[in-house]
């Protein structure tokens, strides 16, 4: 074949080869493929999305086992038979009696009083929790004591369960029945907030107590009121408080004003306990799993013999439900005369040789305590 003669067929062109042949879409082929697309890396980002979220919450599981010293079937169980306890309760309430043991290691031979004693009552009828300070100095006419010395002679009555006998007289006292009592001392207090880091608190009033009773002195042995005492101020406002200072704000008695009183006392153990609280279930504790293995073994070893864990569970799986209207309410006992209808009234120093409250009537002590709860 000659230079100038054709092949008996063209070689195809470019556009006419079948295996590159370009294939034009439609407007609707080219929007259904792009939607394909997109589901489909939605449906691959989804997925990594869900093993990144398991990868970080099993190794938070992880930190917060290794953390408290417990297996994860150990856990499980602990958890699965929480959610199948149910707590003790009268109708639809539990109460719970706290008592704050405020005794030092230097005051050798004091006896272990309860400064502290709040009667928690939790609702879940009317998704109330109500918090009642009782003032230390109540007359128990029965016992002739003070009632902050129930439990001290609880340990003679009871010696392996000194908690009964202030647990058996309070409820007669308010006719509330006491499904629970927490025994809590302030360096338990302390050890708390020391864990969580110090907590918020909004301190409604300025004090200054020229008489704190310095905790590191013996005095058996120090007479020197210099030496025995400390002054402590409080301005009012929001502020962070670290153990130290937090217990000098529920101890102090002596600043001279209204603040020095009972009453006042009893507030501001109230408002530390709510604070603390609000701390526990803060986003940077339950987020925290190193905090929350810490807290787990604090709360089994101190406190599970008072409230075993997985009654705690189930308490906290009756008031779950209703924790978006969950109100807390704190509250006082009135004081008569100031107060007409006051539960209370301070008798005359010589009636009984030392300052105390008594009872007014003890049937309308009991109907207001009830009124408060219900």
């Amino acid at each position: 074949m000659t230079d100038t003669q054709l092949p008996d067929h063209q070689p195809k062109t470019y556009s006419e080869s079948a295996e590159h042949q370009i294939r034009v879409l439609t407007g609707p082929q080219l929007f259904l493929k792009a939607t394909l697309l997109s589901a489909g890396m939605a449906a691959v980002m989804l997925v990594i999305t869900f093993i990144g979220v398991l990868i970080f919450w099993s190794n938070q599981l992880t930190v917060f086992l290794d953390t408290a010293n417990i297996s994860f079937s150990e856990l499980r169980q602990t958890v699965t038979v929480g959610l199948e306890t149910q707590p003790k309760q009268t109708g639809d309430s539990t109460t719970v009696l706290l008592l704050g043991l405020d005794s030092l290691e230097t005051r050798p031979g004091s006896p272990q009083l309860t400064d502290t004693m709040i009667v928690v009552s939790l609702n879940y009828k009317t998704a109330k929790v109500t918090t009642i300070s009782l003032p230390r100095d109540i007359w128990s006419t029965a016992y002739q004591t003070k009632i902050n010395a129930l439990y001290h002679y609880g340990q003679e009555r009871y010696p392996t369960n000194p908690s009964q006998f202030p647990t058996e007289v309070i409820s007669e006292m308010t006719g509330l029945p006491i499904e629970y009592t927490v025994v809590i001392t302030m360096k338990q207090v302390a050890e708390i907030i020391d864990v969580l880091g110090g907590i918020d608190v909004d301190i409604p009033a300025a004090f200054t107590d020229t008489q704190f009773p310095r905790p590191d002195v013996d005095v058996s042995v120090v007479h020197d009121p210099d030496l025995l005492y400390q002054t402590v101020t409080f301005e009012a406002g929001q502020q962070s408080l670290d153990s130290t200072r937090a217990l000098q704000y529920i101890r102090s008695r002596k600043s001279g004003d209204t603040e020095g009183d009972d009453l006042a006392r009893g507030k501001r153990q109230q408002l530390i306990i709510e604070s603390l609280v609000a701390q526990l279930q803060s986003k940077e504790t339950l987020t925290n799993p190193q905090l929350l293995g810490t807290l787990y073994t604090y709360y089994q070893n101190t406190f599970s013999q008072f409230v075993p864990l997985n009654e705690s569970i189930g308490l906290l799986t009756q008031v779950f439900p209703q924790r978006n209207v969950l109100e807390l309410k704190t509250a006082a006992l009135p004081i008569a005369p100031d107060d007409p209808n006051g539960v209370l009234i301070n008798p005359p120093i010589s009636k009984h040789s030392v300052w105390v409250y008594e009872v007014v009537d003890q049937d309308s002590f009991r109907n207001y305590v009830k009124s408060l709860v219900e």
